[in-house]
């Protein structure tokens, strides 16, 4: 799995075909997320993947919690 660096993010998502996805639980989205990522819960993978990423050729990106 590559790491990508906060700046490569930033510059990333200025492209309108970027998308950001945050795969904490939904209670944690709630808490706090990057603005414009979208929330789909590892959990909710298997189940959600299709309908809330249906191009999975795009340039995703996931993130969750970590070390800062």
């Amino acid at each position: 799995m590559d790491e990508t660096s906060r700046d490569e993010i930033i510059r990333r998502m200025r492209d309108p075909a970027f998308v950001l996805v945050n795969v904490l639980p939904a209670e944690a989205f709630v808490q706090g997320r990057i603005p414009g990522s979208l929330s789909l819960p590892v959990a909710d993978i298997p189940q959600r993947a299709l309908q809330v990423l249906p191009d999975l050729s795009a340039d995703i990106t996931v993130y969750c919690g970590g070390p800062t």
